[in-house]
């Protein structure tokens, strides 16, 4: 049978059930190394020890590299339960076309479910009036403007798989879509019915809503600047769920305390975010804590995947999420 380490830094439970472990030793030559010290010498030890051709890992997985490999010509394939590798597997590795594949494109659907959720919090102002009624005992101001999504000109800073598929969650409401995404060829805007934007300049002057879905990439760093910011329209809405480094915060603090826009954030720059950041307090920013990827009943789905595509590779098939190299560069 195929000797297969799981080697997760956290609790694997959350993607893996006792059934689907039980299941899993019953088809392999399972050994489960979780909470592995994060050493070269002490991650090839345990990989060799335990003779494995698979390497199952996750969040706090140590870093696979080709030394590691040298010494484990056994090993063919690492199946990561989550999705960014750059702590995990070096970049030499992926040129060198080891096999690894990770959690693709299930993601995009529940990471995209809350920046929608951020969308209509920013339109419908809820953290203002959650302010109102729970710690200024008020009710309503008819001053207050509150917006639909209907209809509403909707900008995607970035293209990949969230934001197609919150694509498909903004079609009920009928959006006019545009997007801005350099690392993506036309075909797949024309696919989605998305148009595309040439300059962040002008993705964010024309519409009301932003989704920003860009990857923590050195040209993507403060790329949204105090004169980014400045273009928005007054009562447009910034929406974040990607990466805090994307948008220079203090800008944003500046714009939020003018009132003259609203924000959705669900990343920072630091975190967890300070208790003393400008960003808290503010009723027209909406704030959660990096919850938006998979929640706890979705991890186990994402589990599920993963033993699928351990499977495929046992049976000879092809795997299903192969990271190659142009996706590992854009990735975290």
């Amino acid at each position: 049978m195929t000797r297969v380490l799981l080697c997760v830094g956290g609790s694997v439970e959350k993607f893996l059930t006792s059934e689907m472990l039980a299941d899993l030793a019953d088809k392999t030559e399972l050994e489960m190394r979780n909470g592995i010290e994060k050493d070269e010498q002490v991650y090839s030890t345990a990989i060799r020890e335990a003779g494995a051709e698979i390497v199952i890992t996750g969040w706090g997985s140590p870093l696979l590299t080709s030394t590691i490999l040298s010494d484990n010509p056994q090993v063919k394939y690492m199946c990561h339960l989550t999705g960014g590798l750059r702590a995990n597997v070096t970049r030499e590795v992926i040129e060198d076309g080891f096999l690894v594949t990770n959690w693709g494109t299930l993601i995009g659907p529940t990471v995209a479910e809350a920046a929608l959720l951020g969308i209509l919090c920013c339109l419908r102002q809820t953290t203002m009036f959650t302010f109102m009624m729970h710690r200024d005992g008020g009710w309503r101001d008819h001053e207050k403007d509150v917006e639909s999504l209907y209809g509403k000109p909707v900008g995607l800073h970035g293209f990949g798989n969230i934001a197609r598929s919150l694509v498909g969650l903004l079609r009920p409401f009928g959006c006019e879509v545009s997007a801005f995404d350099p690392h993506v060829a036309d075909s797949v805007f024309v696919e989605y019915g998305v148009r595309r934007v040439e300059d962040l300049e002008t993705l964010y002057a024309k519409n009301r809503v932003i989704s920003i879905h860009a990857p923590k990439i050195p040209e993507t760093h403060h790329s949204v600047n105090s004169d980014i910011l400045a273009s928005m329209q007054d009562g447009a809405s910034v929406v974040n769920t990607s990466r805090g480094s994307v948008i220079e915060t203090q800008a944003l603090v500046r714009e939020l305390k003018s009132g003259r826009i609203s924000a959705s954030l669900d990343v920072y720059e630091e975190e967890p975010l300070p208790e003393a950041s400008p960003l808290r307090g503010l009723p027209n920013c909406h704030l959660t804590c990096h919850t938006a990827g998979p929640t706890p009943d979705r991890m186990v789905h994402i589990g599920h995947a993963a033993l699928e595509n351990v499977q495929r590779y046992i049976n000879g098939g092809d795997v299903l999420h192969r990271v190659d190299l142009a996706q590992y560069d854009l990735m975290t």
